[in-house]
């Protein structure tokens, strides 16, 4: 099955793209697999967050 694919418009400085741009160029990764990386990892780790919110109100 394939995966749903969206569209998400960032707003950077040129300066932070280009940066950001070389440093995909230099790990030999696809920006877009690099911008999915990051928001995954923000995502679990806030859901952990979360977690530990729970457990220590309970």
């Amino acid at each position: 099955m394939p995966k749903e694919s969206a569209t998400l418009t960032l707003r950077l400085s040129t300066r932070l793209k280009e940066d950001f741009r070389a440093m995909c160029d230099e790990d030999e990764i696809d920006m877009s697999d690099k911008v999915r990386e990051i928001i995954a990892n923000l995502v679990r780790s806030r859901k952990r967050q979360n977690g530990k919110a729970e457990k220590q109100e309970a």
